[in-house]
């Protein structure tokens, strides 16, 4: 995925920018579907995403939701957020050991 704000080419699974933290991907409000940080509507259930919105939000801050959002979709947006912050700040280490723990290697 390239990034919008600078041309940084980025994996495809990514939610912000690795170049410049901006916003690759949004959430939808109301059904919780993975969408690109300027797509203006949802491709899971055709809600309105105010993407544009995401695409313009300061790196590091997740978009606004909108009142009548799922609480359990702000709830998963939060976490997200917690993780790509501990990433971003280089809290997390993760040892093969780690990852064969989890699935029981």
């Amino acid at each position: 995925m390239i990034c919008p704000t600078c041309d940084h080419p980025n994996a495809a699974e990514r939610n912000f920018c690795a170049a410049c933290g901006a916003v690759l991907a949004c959430y939808c409000p109301r059904c919780g579907f993975r969408n690109g940080a300027t797509d203006r509507y949802c491709g899971g259930c055709g809600a309105a995403t105010d993407g544009a919105a995401a695409a313009r939000a300061p790196a590091g801050e997740p978009p606004p939701l909108p009142a009548d959002a799922d609480p359990a979709v702000a709830d998963l947006l939060a976490a997200a957020q917690e993780v790509s912050d501990a990433v971003h700040e280089g809290d997390v280490r993760v040892s093969q050991d780690d990852i064969d723990s989890l699935f029981g290697e």
